[in-house]
């Protein structure tokens, strides 16, 4: 009576094992999703920062009501904008171009890797161990008698 109880254990376990890994997958996938989400979040705090600072720069520059603010503010950012522009301008060059080789270079695997998607199972089980496995419960189960005990060949 214990046997045919412990086969549907066996039975229950082997249908939930894939769905575990499956599962693990799932989560590994989602956290890199979060961490991506978060990395995005913090990209545009500082875009935004950054888009707050130049109208206020361009509310001084044109406004001229606020010509000593213009004089106080602006005035000695720019010169210190360009100074940093003729002194770093060549290394910025070359930076920005490396910069823009990388991002187009990432964005091609990306689209590589997307295109790809779909198109090989996930999981751990790959080059048609499934159909390997599949293929010996099936031989187990012909090798059994009607009374339900394996042969002993």
């Amino acid at each position: 009576m214990g046997i045919p109880y412990s086969r549907e254990i066996n039975s229950a376990f082997e249908q939930v094992t894939p769905l575990v890994a499956a599962a693990y997958e799932l989560l590994s996938t989602i956290k890199n999703i979060a961490i991506l989400l978060a990395f995005i979040q913090i990209l545009t705090v500082i875009l935004l920062t950054f888009i707050l600072v130049s109208l206020l720069g361009l509310l001084y520059t044109l406004n001229p009501d606020l010509a000593a603010e213009r004089q106080q503010l602006v005035t000695p950012v720019m010169r210190w904008l360009a100074g940093w522009i003729h002194e770093f301008g060549e290394t910025a060059k070359w930076f920005l171009r490396a910069l823009l080789v990388l991002v187009l270079l990432g964005s091609g695997i990306s689209l590589w890797q997307g295109s790809l998607a779909g198109s090989r199972a996930p999981g751990p089980n790959r080059d048609g161990e499934e159909d390997r496995k599949s293929d010996e419960n099936e031989d187990k189960k012909t090798n059994q008698d009607s009374d339900g005990k394996p042969d002993n060949e």
